[in-house]
């Protein structure tokens, strides 16, 4: 989420660019990401209440290996996708609340706005 909620902030204090840049993304890959939004949502839900460094490699690092990127055992994550995830996952606490409010809410605070999100959609 704070990679997520750094995305939003960069939205904000320099706006104007492509969707993609502001991620560090490729243009084909920005829209790869976003068609596997769903799968890639359902696939790390178990990992979403742990910490760990290697979730954040997982989720974060470019150059990772394939078998490091892989969740489940059959779902291959893309390189850096969890910037597009904890984006989203932001989303419903700042569109609900701010911007001001989110950067100083704690991730049980914002994940609660993201699941009553994902309830009602």
């Amino acid at each position: 989420m704070n990679e997520g909620l750094a995305v939003h902030v960069s939205r904000a204090i320099s706006p104007g660019h492509a969707a993609w840049e502001y991620f560090g993304y490729e243009r084909r890959q920005y829209a790869r990401i976003r068609e596997l939004e769903p799968v890639i949502a359902r696939a790390v839900t178990p990992d979403l209440d742990r910490a760990a460094l290697g979730l954040r490699l997982r989720y974060l690092s470019g150059g990772m290996s394939d078998e490091a990127r892989t969740v489940d055992g059959r779902y291959l994550l893309p390189e850096r996708s969890g910037y597009y995830l904890g984006a989203r996952l932001c989303e419903a606490g700042i569109d609900a609340k701010g911007l001001a409010w989110a950067i100083r809410a704690t991730d049980l605070e914002l994940s609660a706005y993201a699941r009553s999100a994902a309830v009602s959609a």
